[in-house]
């Protein structure tokens, strides 16, 4: 028996979604193990639990990312009096956002998160601190706005010292899902031998962000640079100190040695359902055409695209109707947009948000499912949709492709379709209502699919033995 720690950020138990379902469906599997949760979050009030928690977890504990202002103001105008070359050092190489092949970089900057050299913000406030930021600006950042800059890394370091500082769960496996600050955080553990650190990969962390950065609007073009090496390098910390690093599926595994993870440390593990709990639901037809996406109402999920590709092709299905099923309350500005837009079309009456919902019951009548993500990894969604018969249109992201076109010894599964594209959705939406033969064929090889390589129990019985591997 092991007693295994689950890091998440912004996630279980507090997020309805593919991440939490799947930690979730992992705790509930392996009752023989004790198991706590070190959730990373934003403030107190997100921390409201959303699932039933099974027995054997034994603790919950919350990092809270809000203002953390605690500090001797004293205390930072005596130590400013003289130079601390060692915190100048600690803190230079935790302002250098480059792993190289440095083997040592925590030995480094270990000071800083010992609480020796003072709370978060009495390190952002010293002296050596402004020195070096200084430094850096001259040499990298001199054409951009300086007060940008200063909020840039205070915002980036601020939030490492409070995760490093923080006092950990005991436990003799420590296994995160994602890198960002989970993964930091595990190799913080790691590096101070508190336990083994295992890594599931979902989708790939520093990539996603990326392209939020490139696309956003509120960070400064001149400083945009400063995140995503920020992000590149959380991640490349976290393959240097796992004992395990798994992907859900091959091409992720490929991306994962190209920046930066052994390879000899890295597997494969696929996601599963329980193909005998979809694969008996009792499917019963109702009146009309009936689509559906399984999904949180957030701009990843590109639910506007969803609702443009649908009008259009309600256009020549007049008795379509879209289900958005999941969560409204992640998002609110997003959720209002997404309402407005089904307003300004003209489909309040064709496009139904039900919020949290027993998902098995629109399983039973549903016609087809669709997935526009901007990002995925290997989506849930898509699997309990299969092992329940129903064929899915999905965007040509994560492992969606394989999942649905790429089994050539069982066949096709649906359509894939590119991200953002609500015309190809509209065509698609047409040519498999005018083909209910190729749904139906698409739903037997579904079924099929799921059963051969996505099964419940292959699933658990890999990290079952992972689990009792690390934890002997």
């Amino acid at each position: 028996m092991a007693v295994i720690c689950f890091i998440c950020e912004g996630a279980y138990p507090y997020i309805v979604g593919g991440v939490s379902s799947w930690i979730h469906e992992l705790i509930s599997s392996n009752p023989q193990h004790f198991f706590k949760v070190l959730c990373i979050i934003p403030n107190k009030e997100f921390a409201k639990v959303k699932y039933k928690i099974p027995k054997n977890v034994v603790e919950i504990k919350n990092i809270y990312m809000d203002p953390y202002l605690n500090f001797s103001y004293l205390k930072v105008l005596r130590e400013n009096m003289q130079k601390n070359e060692e915190k100048e050092k600690s803190i230079e190489e935790l302002l250098l956002f480059q792993m190289n092949k440095d083997k040592e970089k925590l030995n480094k900057v270990e000071d800083v998160f010992s609480k020796k050299m003072g709370t978060p913000l009495e390190i952002i406030l010293s002296k050596e601190y402004w020195e070096i930021l200084l430094k850096y600006y001259n040499q990298h950042y001199s054409k951009g706005n300086f007060s940008t800059y200063y909020w840039t890394y205070r915002n980036i370091i601020l939030n490492l010292l409070k995760i490093g500082q923080e006092s950990i769960p005991k436990a003799h496996i420590y296994h995160s899902v994602a890198t960002g600050y989970a993964g930091f955080l595990g190799a913080v553990i790691a590096h101070q031998k508190k336990g083994k650190f295992l890594l599931t990969e979902h989708g790939i962390y520093p990539r996603e962000r990326e392209e939020e950065v490139l696309a956003s609007s509120w960070i400064d073009a001149d400083f945009k640079s400063i995140w995503i090496d920020y992000f590149y390098y959380l991640s490349k910390l976290a393959y240097q100190y796992c004992d395990k690093i798994i992907s859900l599926f091959e091409y992720n595994r490929n991306i994962q040695i190209e920046y930066g993870a052994p390879e000899e440390k890295t597997i494969v593990i696929p996601n599963g359902v329980d193909e005998k709990k979809y694969g008996s639901i009792v499917r019963n037809k109702r009146k009309g055409f009936h689509v559906g996406s399984i999904l949180r109402v957030v701009p990843i999920k590109d639910v506007k695209m969803m609702i443009k590709g649908f009008k259009i092709a309600s256009d020549q299905i007049p008795d379509m109707t879209l289900w958005l099923i999941g969560p409204t309350d992640e998002d609110d500005d997003y959720y209002e947009e997404c309402l407005k837009l089904v307003e300004n079309l003209g489909l309040k009456e064709k496009v139904i948000f039900t919020g949290r919902a027993d998902v098995t019951e629109y399983y039973s009548f549903l016609d087809l499912l669709l997935l526009t993500s901007i990002s995925e990894g290997q989506p849930l969604s898509i699997l309990e949709g299969l092992a329940s018969g129903i064929p899915f249109i999905a965007t040509d992201v994560g492992n969606c492709r394989e999942i649905l076109i790429g089994k050539i010894d069982i066949g096709e599964a649906g359509i894939i379709i590119p991200p953002t594209s609500y015309v190809d959705l509209s065509k698609a939406l047409v040519e498999l209502y005018n083909s209910p033969e190729k749904l139906e064929k698409f739903s037997v090889n579904g079924k099929k699919i799921v059963n051969k390589y996505y099964s419940k129990a292959a699933f658990i019985e890999h990290y079952r033995k992972i689990y009792d591997e690390m934890g002997g």
